[in-house]
Order: structure tokens, then C-alpha cells, then sequence
């Protein structure tokens, strides 16, 4: 509640001090006011009231509908890097910290490399974005990847936070693109629609991979955490020749998800109802977001049945909480033997594989051994 009655108090305050001002300037030209203060105080507890229920939810809605962005500490991000040996050097919002001060330095032919990984895309309605291509680690004879992957990060995130899953599907065979989303890290920034725009930024990133030699004939793979598998769930059933699809923290709908996150945490940051509705509705009408075009779970009941699909949830998680994550899987179309559900009862949202990669790393193999298996699509 705090984050609601402190602006409100604020924004009663101004209006309170412009009143006491104009109070000491009639009693120094002796001007009478009978009543002053009770009337002042009668009105600004009305006001009190009107900004703590209309314009402190209001404001924040509207702000909320603007605010994606990279986080700050994670804007330096540049690509992923290479050691010498072909191995993974993964990234942090620590390690690039420690950049920033000059206590590590970083070789400057692996910086090079990773620069020359940046791929420039283009979405169908114009938005320019960023993403990092990087090759399997063992590919087969023939030098082409076993499968392809489109990775898509969360909300104020970026590559970076998608670098752990992406070594780890690199490492099994796959040829990798880490996809920055509009309005974050190196992309343009374009209207936020938490999803259904963000759609058209993973097709882009499908085309592209697409008109790649290297591309043809391997089974193509989709994965993304928390609000990125919005973009990718609602982008899934218009990709021919998807093969796999990994849900990390998915997301069943942008309206319960946007409840859920306004209610989490403790009750001084928390915004229960009616406060929620007011904030949702300013979102939807102020902001102009989408929200209820944005229904994950519902889209992918276009899904084909026979793309494998692994969906990941966390025990901790407020935002997509276990049973949310389980009506997500029931509400699958996709045959039984090739869904599979793991939910790690001691993660927090997005930090399964932080919490057990060894598990997380163990799933996604099961995960990439059914794209080989009949009837995976493939990239054509």
C-alpha cells in the first residue's frame, strides 16, 4: 500500500502547502478567513481520497505501459564471448560490474569476436532489433547445427540473462540466436504491448534463421522465460516447421499475470483491489496495451500436437505460480509422449537453471532428443 499512499500523500501535500502560503499571505495584508483551516483540511481529506483511488492508479498504469527497458546494470551487455577453445565465457550482471569499476579486464580479441556474433534484424512493422547468433559447439560432420534456437529473454532483461540456457542447448548441438525484444537492449523502441507486438520480434528472428544454408532441413526450437514466452507462445502456432518449444515461467495471460505481479511482494509494495482493477484499466485505455490480446495459453491451443513442448516452473514463483504453470500444460494439444512438465519446488521466477542447472541442463536433453524422433517439423 505504501507505493499508492505515499504519492498520494504528495500529491495532497503540494496542494496543502500552495493553501498555507496563500493562508500566510492573507494574514499578512490582515485579510480575515474565518474557517481557513477547517474547510482547507475538510478539502484536502477529500483529495487525499481522490489521488489515493483515482490518480496515484491512474498515473501508474500509465507509466507501467511505458517503462520496458533494460535494466541498468545490464545496458553494457555486448554479446555473448567465446574462450579460445570454443567454450562458453558466460556473463553477469556481476561480472559486467566488474568491468564498469576496471577491476576485470577481458581480452580484447574476445570482445572483437563477440561484437561480429550482433545480428541486425527487422520486424514486419518496421522495429529494428538486435540479437546474437552463435554456432554449436559440436556440430555434425557436414558442419551444420543439429537444430536451431530462438531465445527470448524477460521483461527488463536482455541476452544476458538468456546466455545460461543458450550454452547449455549450444553445447547440445544447436546453433543459437539470443533475441533482444523491442524496448530492450540494443533493439528500437516501439510501443510496448507485454507480448503481442513482441510476437512479430520472434517471427522476425524465425526468418531470419530461415534464409540461413546452415538452417535448412533442422528441426527449429523456440525457448523463452517469463514475458518473453508471451512473444513466443503467441508467435508459436504461426511458425511452419516449428519442432520444439521451451516455456520457462510461462505466462497464461497478461491480465492474471499483471494481478498477480500487482498483489506479490509485501504489503507496503503491494496493490491489491479495488486499486488493481484501476491500474489495469489505465494500462489498457491510458497506456494502450493489449491486454486481452494477449492470452498464451489460449494461443497455444492452435498449436500442432506433435511439436514437443517442455514447460519449466518454479515453487517460488508469485507471478506464474505452480498451478498456474500446471493448467498451462494440462490446456496443452500436444500429445502426451511429447510434453513433458518440470516444475523445481526451490527456484523463484526465472531462476531454475541458476537454482539446478545440472537438472535444467539433463531436461533440455531429453527435451532436444525428441526433435530427432518422428514426426518433428523441420526448417524448410
Amino acid at each position: 500500500m505504501a507505493i499508492l499512499l505515499i504519492p498520494a500523500a504528495a500529491f495532497t501535500l503540494v496542494t496543502f502547502v500552495i493553501a498555507a502560503l496563500w493562508r500566510l499571505g492573507l494574514a499578512l495584508f490582515r485579510r480575515p478567513a474565518p474557517r481557513f483551516w477547517r474547510r482547507t483540511l475538510k478539502a484536502h481529506a477529500g483529495l487525499f481520497a481522490f489521488h489515493l483511488f483515482l490518480t496515484v492508479p491512474l498515473l501508474l498504469g500509465y507509466l507501467l505501459s511505458r517503462s520496458p527497458g533494460t535494466r541498468r546494470d545490464e545496458r553494457a551487455y555486448a554479446g555473448p564471448r567465446l574462450a579460445p577453445d570454443g567454450s562458453w565465457l558466460l556473463q553477469s550482471r556481476e561480472s559486467l560490474a566488474a568491468e564498469a569499476h576496471g577491476t576485470t579486464k577481458v581480452d580484447p580479441a574476445v570482445q572483437a569476436a563477440a561484437l561480429k556474433r550482433t545480428v541486425a534484424l527487422k520486424t514486419r512493422d518496421g522495429v529494428r532489433l538486435r540479437a546474437f547468433l552463435v554456432p554449436a559447439s559440436t556440430p555434425p560432420a557436414d558442419g551444420a547445427p543439429r537444430f536451431v534456437a530462438v531465445l527470448v529473454h524477460g521483461l527488463y532483461r536482455g541476452a544476458l540473462e538468456i546466455e545460461m540456457p543458450g550454452s547449455m542447448l549450444r553445447e547440445l548441438g544447436g546453433e543459437v540466436l539470443l533475441l533482444e525484444l523491442r524496448n530492450h537492449g540494443g533493439s528500437g523502441r516501439a510501443k510496448a504491448t507485454f507480448g503481442s507486438d513482441e510476437s512479430l520480434d520472434v517471427l522476425a528472428a524465425v526468418e531470419f534463421l530461415r534464409g540461413r544454408p546452415e538452417s535448412q532441413g533442422r528441426p527449429l526450437v523456440l525457448f523463452a522465460v517469463s514475458l518473453g514466452t508471451a512473444g513466443a507462445a503467441l508467435a508459436a502456432p504461426h511458425v511452419p516447421g516449428l519442432a520444439g518449444l521451451v516455456l520457462d515461467a510461462p505466462m497464461d495471460s497478461l491480465e492474471a499475470t499483471a494481478l498477480r505481479e500487482l498483489r506479490s511482494g509485501t504489503m507496503a509494495q503491494s496493490i491489491r483491489q479495488p486499486w488493481a482493477w484501476t491500474v489495469l484499466w489505465s494500462a489498457r485505455h491510458l497506456g494502450g496495451i493489449p491486454i486481452d490480446a494477449v492470452r498464451p495459453q489460449e494461443a497455444l491451443r492452435r498449436l500442432p500436437p506433435n511439436v514437443a513442448v517442455l514447460l519449466i516452473g518454479a515453487g517460488h514463483d508469485e507471478r506464474m505460480p505452480p498451478d498456474s504453470v500446471r493448467a498451462f500444460f494440462d490446456g496443452l494439444p500436444t500429445v502426451p509422449d511429447r510434453k513433458e512438465l518440470w516444475i523445481q519446488a526451490e527456484a523463484t521466477h526465472g531462476k531454475v537453471w541458476v537454482k539446478d542447472p545440472g537438472e535444467y541442463r539433463k531436461r533440455l536433453a531429453a527435451f532436444c532428443a525428441k526433435l530427432a524422433d518422428p514426426p518433428a517439423a523441420t526448417i524448410r
